[in-house]
């Protein structure tokens, strides 16, 4: 009996340090997403701004911002699917370096240079289709 119930001690105290371990990653994981959208998403957020109301976009953009956390919940759960809880550290470190931190602040920038790049480039290939129709 004793046995028995020192196993089932232990299987439950593994059990307990697995599911802390998921939520550690959890928590990490989103603070990585977080790190990384936070700027990027500031021009988005400044877009539909324009569209609403002078006298709104206060609260609008503090109602957005309230949604970021279910965002980057469900953000984390794709980047948990990619990268084990060691490599979510790494990175996190690197973000934490002046080039990471740099790089993080850059993103919305980077994002919206690339899109326009990738729009132009997108008219060449359609141009090139057009060639081989």
């Amino acid at each position: 009996m004793k046995k028995m119930i020192l196993i089932i001690a232990f299987v439950f105290t593994g059990v307990m340090v697995n599911a802390q371990e998921k939520d550690s990653f959890t928590k990490d994981t989103e603070k990585l997403v977080q790190v990384i959208s936070e700027t990027a998403f500031e021009p988005v957020i400044k877009q539909f701004s324009a569209m609403v109301k002078e006298d709104k976009k206060e609260v609008f953009e503090k109602e957005v911002k309230a949604t970021f956390p279910e965002l980057y919940a469900a953000m984390a759960k794709i980047y948990k699917e990619e990268f084990t809880h060691a490599e979510v550290k790494d990175i996190l470190a690197f973000y934490a370096t002046p080039t990471g931190a740099k790089l993080a602040s850059k993103t919305g920038v980077l994002s919206q240079k690339g899109m326009a790049a990738g729009q132009e480039w997108g008219m060449k290939i359609q141009a090139l289709m057009a060639k081989h129709q």
